[in-house]
């Protein structure tokens, strides 16, 4: 971080707006004649940033700082921020700050910070996190007069600067002042101590025996209204004891008569389950679809798939593997020898000699092909195993393919795969004929998407969980309204079919396909459609879609009906094809290395059957050629014999390939007829189960109407039972209500003004019901339950007597007459002196604790300042030799007292024994030694080498860029020894007698 940009504006000497701009970030000078303004600039940045006060600033008052031409001024500072880590807290995102201060004519002063307002110590808080000392002997500031005091300094003002170096100094003033404004408590504290011991604790002594004598009245008032309690419990016991009996006898009754109630609701549900019509009893398509179910299974039998595989077995069996009596390509081989010998014989050729030259060349070969054949070695090739690993292997694209598929399907059903969803209504029927089609889509219209479920709990669940809107039919509360059996007659007569009967479905969502559906009738004849619609007031559709409603309304026209039903059969068995998909692929990469390797087999194998079947062609033709010339037969006879077994061997061969060919397909049927037997073998059996199911249902329904004929005689007996009940009943409510009249009565005349009622005792739900039914007040059988034997009693009656005895007795007692308000008083100030102790008590400790921390503040105080000693005197003699070489300085602490003695030839015991310039060079080493100590990002310096050479200027100049190499510096100097070093030289001049500066490095 450093000095980007200064802009001084009415500031001292600049009348105008001036810009120093383009500030190198390590080495800047500012030069220029005297009195031309090179020191305002840098006051002009201890001003805007509050390091200096004015008369620091060579200014009696700020007013003074104000140019003579202008009403205010203003300086801004501009920081270079973009080095993150050597950023102030809390500007990290900022890559600029700005710093500005203002000041008009009457001496107002305003800071600013990025623009906004902000207050001095806030500012000097941003200079301390950027390592800023403020107004301190050596900050980051040296002036011209800084170097004289150094040298006029004494052993303690030596000490003192050392304490600021390390940055004590400022701690100490500070202890300083709060020990003074803790001494000022502790008097404060020791005066209010002595008024309280003196004057306030003898007052309240005298109250306290005031308030003595008044609780010992107030105990007497308290026991006697005790002894009346005790007085009115003992009588309270005595009337609770009667009606506690009372409510003892009421819930006899009230149990009794629920009791029989109780016996009285069951008779009436058992009628009522006896005179109750099964109206989901309606078993007609049970049986309907056991008769397809059976259906089914003859047609399956008809078939006769078993039959059918054992006879293609057995003709497989009769078929045998037929071997050929020729071989034909050795037949031709021998033919083509003997062709070859008939022709070079004919022609007067030598043949012997060239088919020996033949015969040895095959000889070659054949070893050729044996070593070929020794070097692919004994390893066996399963080709079932290979088709079986290629069976596992998966197109990648085709399971992509699916699994869009399942999703897109997925994504156009609206319930979760859960047990008790059913699907939509569309996809859970089918059209027995689809010539009704039309009719049963219009029929269906908008509710062919709603969501079959078998509770409406599961409704709930598919609702919560839907992300669209969606309707539910819980079969568990929908209730399907049956039409007239006399309307369906007539219906009938007239050729009109019910919805419900041209579909086919699960029984398990009979319910809701007749909720659907069963409201309406199908008709072909429109005229008659119409009629039975109005006659008998159902909804009529004929199979073009025309809706005839008995209120009136009728609907027709082309219907364009688009039904795209998403099965969930079809989404399962997609999703398993997926399945099976995704584990054969797992397989398959599992045996890819496996895989790879009988591939190569197989290759190995193909060529070793191509050399093989070489091996075979050259084992023939030379034994053909051996044959031949080795027992020298007629060619003639002997070609003409061959090309007869040769047709012989071609018949056999086109007969072989025949069988060959039925095998095969023989082979091909028997594994149809194999799967086709095993699907309906599961068909079979899945039909079979059905079948038991809907016998289940068959026999259910025939048992409960069985028993329906038998109920009659026990409703009767029922009847006549519930009637001598019910007059029980009113016997057994009219005692309650007695009794309960009486203990009303009782208990509103002896206990008035006692809480009876216990809200603890546990009233069960039975007794709760019938307190409800009757209309009674709960509370009095609520009443605490207090029993006792006749001693108890008497015990009782004792014991009022001794009360009253002692009643008696306290009644003469006289009565305080202490005003209870003084004793308020007292109270409130006894609470308000405690408290001062409690505070007194709490300032005691949080002195001792300031005293601890104060002391581990010293010690931590003079740690910081030995090994800041220790660093200004590791680096004394080393800025000292800058400028006088093999010289040497250090500071020595004697007796407490600190002693600057310095090595020019010889160690000197004081400064006096320097010349006036060496004196300035110790001071100016000191100084740079004491600003590494806590390095600043950058420094100000004005004309320190004003009492030195050039040589010694040229080093101050080398101290800077070797040692400060971080740290930003101005520097006003009129010397070129300084100007040598600095990266950027501005110089300062006069102009029309105003101030300006321009940039000459």
């Amino acid at each position: 971080m450093f000095i980007k940009e200064i802009i001084l504006d009415g500031f001292k000497c600049y009348e105008e707006r001036t810009v120093v701009a383009g500030i190198d970030c390590s080495f800047n000078a500012i030069t220029g004649m005297n009195g031309s303004g090179k020191s305002n600039v840098l006051d002009g940045v201890l001003f805007a940033l509050g390091l200096e006060t004015a008369r620091a600033l060579r200014a009696d008052s700020l007013k003074e700082l104000v140019n003579v031409h202008r009403s205010e001024c203003r300086v801004d500072v501009v920081f270079c921020n973009k080095e993150k880590s050597r950023s102030p807290l809390g500007y990290e995102h900022c890559d600029e700050i700005r710093v500005s201060r203002a000041i008009d004519a009457d001496g107002r002063t305003k800071h600013y910070l990025n623009g906004h307002v902000c207050t001095q110590s806030a500012l000097g808080k941003f200079c301390m996190s950027m390592g800023l000392q403020s107004r301190g002997m050596l900050s980051s500031v040296v002036m011209q007069g800084h170097i004289t005091r150094i040298l006029s300094m004494r052993s303690e003002d030596l000490k003192n600067l050392v304490g600021e170096a390390a940055g004590t100094r400022c701690y100490e003033n500070e202890k300083e002042k709060a020990m003074q404004a803790i001494a000022k408590k502790e008097e404060k504290l020791r005066e209010v101590s002595e008024m309280l011991q003196r004057r306030i604790s003898p007052f309240y002594g005298k109250l306290r025996e005031e308030r003595t004598r008044y609780v010992e009245s107030r105990d007497i008032d308290e026991r006697k209204k005790r002894l009346m309690d005790d007085l009115n419990e003992v009588c309270y016991l005595m009337c609770m004891c009667d009606a506690e009996c009372a409510v003892r006898g009421l819930i006899e009754y009230m149990d009794k008569y629920s009791d029989e109630f109780e016996r009285v609701e069951q008779n009436e549900e058992m009628i009522e389950n006896m005179r109750r019509v099964d109206e989901e009893g309606d078993v007609m398509w049970a049986k309907t679809a056991m008769d397809e179910e059976k259906l089914k299974i003859e047609e399956m039998r008809s078939k006769r798939v078993e039959e059918m595989v054992i006879k293609k077995e057995q003709e497989l069996a009769v078929m045998k593997e037929a071997n050929a009596k020729y071989d034909m390509n050795e037949l031709i081989a021998r033919e083509n020898v003997l062709v070859e010998s008939l022709g070079d014989a004919d022609a007067g050729l030598n043949d012997v000699v060239s088919k020996a030259e033949e015969l040895a060349n095959l000889r070659h070969m054949r070893s050729k092909i044996d070593v070929e054949l020794g070097l692919m070695g004994d390893a066996c090739f399963w080709q079932d195993k290979l088709e079986e690993i290629e069976r596992l292997r998966v197109d990648e694209d085709e399971l992509e393919r699916m699994r869009k598929k399942l999703y897109v399907m997925k994504s156009r059903i609206n319930y979760p795969f859960i047990e008790g969803v059913f699907g939509t209504v569309d996809e859970n029927f089918e059209i027995c004929d689809m010539k009704y089609f039309e009719a049963i889509c219009v029929a269906m219209g908008g509710r062919g998407k709603y969501v079959i479920t078998s509770d409406e709990k599961v409704g709930g669940i598919v609702l919560n969980g839907a992300d669209r809107s969606v309707s539910v039919i819980p079969l568990s509360k929908i209730r399907v309204n049956r039409n007239d059996e006399g309307v369906e007659k007539a219906i009938r007569m007239e050729k009109g079919i019910w919805a419900v009967d041209l579909l086919r479905f699960d029984g398990s969502v009979r319910k809701a396909i007749e909720f659907v559906f069963g409201g309406f009738f199908v008709f072909e004849d429109k005229e008659v459609a119409k009629k039975m619609c109005f006659e008998n007031k159902v909804m009529c559709i004929t199979v073009d879609g025309t809706v005839y409603d008995p209120r009136g309304m009728l609907s027709g026209g082309k219907n364009v009906v688009r039904v795209e039903v998403v099965r969930r059969k079809e989404i399962e068995a997609i999703g398993r094809e997926v399945e099976r998909l995704t584990m054969n692929k797992i397989k398959f990469d599992e045996l890819r290395g496996e895989y790879e390797e009988m591939l190569r087999m197989k290759e190995v194998d193909a060529r070793r059957k191509v050399l093989a079947e070489e091996k075979r062609k050259i084992d023939a033709r030379m034994s053909v050629i051996s044959d031949v010339y080795g027992e020298k037969i007629d060619i003639r006879n002997e070609l003409k014999v061959v090309r007869e077994n040769m047709i012989t061997a071609k018949r056999e061969m086109n007969e072989i390939k025949r069988m060959n060919d039925r095998r095969r397909e023989l082979k091909e049927e028997i594994k149809v007829l194999e799967e086709m037997k095993k699907k309906n073998d599961e068909e079979m059996r899945m039909c079979e189960q059905k079948i038991c199911e809907y016998q289940k249902i068959v026999e259910g329904y025939e048992e409960k109407m069985s028993m329906k004929s038998m109920n009659d005689d026990e409703i009767e007996k029922l009847e006549e039972m519930n009637r001598g009940l019910k007059t029980e009943i009113g016997r057994i409510k009219n005692k309650i209500m007695k009794v309960y009249g009486e203990l009303e009565k009782r208990m509103k005349e002896a206990c008035t003004e006692w809480d009876v009622f216990d809200k603890s005792v546990a009233i069960g739900n039975r007794l709760k019901d019938v307190i409800m039914q009757l209309r009674l007040d709960e509370r009095y059988f609520c009443i605490r339950r207090v029993r006792m034997s006749e001693k108890e009693r008497q015990m009782i009656v004792e014991k009022k007597l001794l009360i009253e005895e002692q009643l008696m007795k306290l009644g003469g007692v006289k009565r305080s007459t202490m005003d209870p308000a003084n004793f308020d008083l007292l109270e409130r100030n006894e609470l308000m002196v405690e408290d001062l102790q409690d505070k007194i008590h709490k300032l005691e400790k949080d002195k001792l604790a300031i005293n601890q921390s104060v002391m581990r503040l010293d010690d931590l105080g003079l740690s910081e300042r030995r090994k800041a000693f220790k660093h200004i005197n590791g680096r004394l003699g080393k800025f000292l030799r800058y400028f006088i070489p093999d010289s040497d300085a250090r500071i020595d602490e004697e007796a407490g007292e600190y002693v600057l003695r310095v090595k020019v030839g010889s160690w000197k015991e004081c400064l006096e024994e320097l010349s006036g310039g060496q004196r300035s060079l110790v001071a100016l080493s000191l100084i740079f030694s004491m600003l590494t100590y806590r390095p600043s990002p950058f420094y100000v310096f004005d004309e320190i080498d004003s009492a030195l050479d050039l040589s010694h200027t040229q080093s101050i100049g080398e101290i800077i860029r070797n040692e400060f190499g971080n740290a930003q510096f101005l520097v006003v100097s009129l010397k070129n020894g300084m100007f040598d070093n600095a990266n950027s030289i501005f110089k300062v001049f006069m102009h029309d007698g105003k101030s300006r500066i321009c940039k000459i490095k």
